[in-house]
C-alpha cells in the first residue's frame, strides 16, 4: 500500500524526508533568522523570521518560566510602530492583570489586555498626531496573536490574520492520525464570514469591502500584492490594533490630517470600519495535544492549515520553524516561477506594508510578505528539566530579562 493511501486512510506518518530541505539558502540570507530548539516547561519550541519590508513589521517573542510560556505574534502594517508598542506592553499588561485578580487567569483577561492595549496605542497616535505632526501615524496598524499557557491550561487571543494551529493526535495504534485545528479564526477579507459581519456591520455601504487587483501594461512590472478583498481597498483585516483613520472621527475629518489621495476612503463612513475585538479560546491542554504552529499572515498567505501541520507532524523537531519557513518562502517564489535561491539575494522593500503598487524592480514584497513562525511542541512527559526564566525573539532588538522574573518575584512577596 502506498505511503499517501497509508496517510490517508490510517494516518501513518509520512517519512520525513518527504519534507526535507535545504537550509543553505536561508542561512545564507541576510533577510532571515531562526533560533533551533529550546525548552519550555512542558516541551520544546522553536522560531524562525525572515524580512520583506523595508522594516521587519513582524515582531514576535516567547517568554518561559518554570511552570508557563507566552508566545506573541504582532504582525504590523504600514509600518512597525503599532508592533513595537505591542510588543513593549501587551505582556506587562496581561501579567499585571493577573496580579490583580489574585493570581487568576481567565478569558474576560484576554478582552481586558486588548483593550488597554488599543486604547493606549490610540492616545499614543493621537498625541503623535497632535503635538509632533506624525500625519501617518493614523494608518499604522498591527495584528496582535497571543497565547498564554499556564497550569495546565491555555489561553488565546487573537486581533488580525495571525493564527494558531493545534495538532493533536486522534485515536491510538495503527489508527492514530493528526487532528488539525485552527484554534481562532482570523480576520482576513478573504473569508466569507468576515465578509458577512461587515455587511452586517454597514448595511449601509456597498463598497466597504472590495476586490483589488493591480494592472500594469508593461509586463516588466511587478505587482507587490497579490489580488485579494480588502476593507475600502485600504487593508486585508477587518480588526487590528490601531489604524486610527477607519476609527476616530479626528483622524477621519479632522482637515489638518493630510492623508495622501490614494488613501482616501471614497465612500462616507459615519461609524468605525475597522474594530479591535479579539477572537479569544481556552482549553486544558490534554496529553494527546502534539504541537501548536503560531504563525503571521505572511507565512500562512503561503500555507495551509492543514500542510503546515503535515510537515510538523512528520519532521524531526530541530530546525523545524526554519524549514517552515523555507517551505513557505518557495512556495511564495513558486508562483512567480522561481526559487528561493533566485530571491535570496534580492533587496527588502523600499517602502512599508500597505503600500501596493506595479514597481519596476524586483524585490522581496513581490514574492513574500514578512513571516514569522513559531513552534512549540508539548511533550506526554516532560524530562523535569526546569527552564530558565527567559524572553526569546528572532528579532533585532536586544533582549529584555523576562516579566515574569517580576511576576514571581511580586507572588513571592
Amino acid at each position: 500500500m502506498g505511503l499517501f493511501l497509508k496517510y490517508l486512510l490510517f494516518g501513518v506518518p509520512v517519512p520525513y524526508k518527504i519534507y526535507r530541505v535545504r537550509t543553505k539558502t536561508f542561512n545564507a540570507d541576510p533577510l532571515a533568522r531562526s533560533m533551533r530548539l529550546e525548552r519550555h516547561y512542558r516541551g520544546e519550541f522553536s522560531m524562525a523570521a525572515v524580512q520583506a519590508n523595508k522594516d521587519m513589521e513582524d515582531h514576535s517573542h516567547v517568554e518561559v518560566s518554570h511552570d508557563a510560556i507566552f508566545v506573541g505574534i504582532y504582525d504590523g502594517f504600514k509600518g512597525n510602530t503599532a508592533a513595537t508598542y505591542i510588543r513593549s506592553h501587551v505582556f506587562q499588561a496581561l501579567l499585571r492583570r493577573i496580579m490583580e485578580n489574585n493570581n487568576n487567569m481567565t478569558v474576560a483577561i484576554l478582552r481586558e489586555v486588548i483593550e488597554e492595549i488599543e486604547s493606549g496605542f490610540m492616545e499614543f497616535a493621537r498625541s503623535s498626531f497632535e503635538h509632533q505632526h506624525r500625519e501617518q501615524i493614523g494608518l499604522v496598524s498591527s495584528g496582535c496573536l497571543i497565547c498564554f499557557i499556564w497550569r495546565g491550561t491555555l489561553y488565546l487571543a487573537n486581533v488580525g490574520d495571525s493564527r494558531a494551529v493545534l495538532g493533536s493526535e486522534k485515536d491510538i495504534g495503527p489508527f492514530k492520525r493528526l487532528r488539525v485545528k485552527q484554534m481562532v479564526r482570523d480576520h482576513n477579507c478573504d473569508n466569507s464570514d468576515v465578509q458577512k459581519e461587515l455587511r452586517a456591520l454597514h448595511p449601509d455601504d456597498n463598497l466597504i469591502y472590495e476586490f483589488s487587483e493591480m494592472y500594469h501594461p508593461n509586463v516588466d512590472y511587478h505587482a507587490n500584492k497579490d489580488p485579494s478583498w480588502t476593507i475600502k481597498g485600504l487593508i486585508e483585516t477587518s480588526r487590528c490594533i490601531g489604524y486610527a483613520y477607519l476609527k476616530k472621527v479626528p483622524f477621519t475629518q479632522r482637515r489638518s490630517f493630510q492623508i495622501p489621495m490614494r488613501e482616501r476612503v471614497v465612500s462616507a463612513f459615519t461609524r468605525p470600519v475597522l474594530r479591535s475585538e479579539p477572537e479569544v479560546y481556552s482549553r486544558v491542554l490534554k496529553d494527546n495535544d502534539s504541537f501548536i504552529i503560531f504563525g503571521s499572515s505572511g507565512f500562512w498567505k503561503l500555507m495551509s492549515n492543514d500542510f503546515a501541520a503535515r510537515i510538523v507532524n512528520t519532521s524531526p523537531r530541530d530546525n523545524i520553524a526554519k524549514r517552515l519557513a523555507i517551505i513557505a518562502i518557495e512556495k511564495g517564489a513558486d508562483k512567480k516561477e522561481s526559487k528561493y535561491s533566485d530571491i535570496a539575494e534580492l533587496p527588502k522593500g523600499d517602502c512599508a506594508s500597505g503600500n501596493w503598487d506595479m514597481v519596476p524592480d524586483r524585490s522581496r514584497p513581490i514574492y513574500h510578505d514578512d513571516i514569522t513562525v513559531i513552534v512549540v511542541f508539548f511533550d506526554k512527559r516532560p524530562n523535569g528539566v526546569r527552564p530558565e526564566i527567559k524572553s526569546y525573539t528572532c528579532n533585532d532588538y536586544a533582549d529584555l530579562p523576562s516579566e515574569f522574573i517580576f511576576f514571581y518575584n511580586n507572588m513571592n512577596v
